[in-house]
């Protein structure tokens, strides 16, 4: 494996990011939903024109990890859209996925101190994030930053209702 590299995204990134997005959601969460679900949830979700749109909005920052040529991660955040009470500077932890290849590598570190970072220079008091109720891993990943569990929600997937808990970062007063 070559070296990692990280960088912003750019527009001319949004079909790489597309297909990473959309193949990293589908390899960690699509046996729980049934295919036309699955399917709906990408287009909407992950499609070359919205990855674009979301780098070319200044209010959201996308991070990406490369080896060579190839994208192994990314990480995205903005402002909230989770629907809980929440300070009106505070961000949003959209997403953080890295490829299998490297994960256990500092991949995700890597990405997670750039989203700390610009948050804080964005002046956020708090990130947000939710994360699916059974991915033990991501959710040990979190509490090592110092996120705590504040309550949960409905996370849609067509007809289908996962369970996220979402959690939250004081950013005022760690320094991970």
């Amino acid at each position: 494996m070559s070296a990692v590299t990280y960088r912003r995204a750019t527009r001319e990134d949004a079909a790489a990011l597309a297909a990473f997005a959309a193949g990293s959601f589908v390899e960690t969460f699509a046996h729980l939903y049934p295919r036309q679900d699955l399917e709906a949830y990408l287009a909407k979700s992950y499609g070359e024109s919205i990855q674009r749109e979301e780098i070319e909005d200044s209010s959201i920052a996308t991070w990406l990890a490369e080896s060579g040529q190839a994208l192994v991660g990314y990480a995205q955040t903005g402002p909230m859209d989770l629907k809980t009470a929440h300070a009106p500077n505070d961000r949003e932890l959209y997403r953080l996925y890295v490829a299998s290849s490297v994960k256990g590598a500092g991949v995700a570190h890597a990405l997670m101190r750039e989203a700390i970072a610009w948050c804080r220079g964005q002046g956020a008091d708090a990130l947000w994030l939710s994360v699916w109720e059974n991915n033990e891993r991501a959710q040990r990943f979190y509490r090592g930053y110092g996120f705590e569990h504040m309550g949960e929600h409905k996370f849609m997937v067509g007809g289908v209702a996962d369970r996220d808990l979402i959690w939250r970062l004081d950013l005022k007063g760690r320094h991970p």
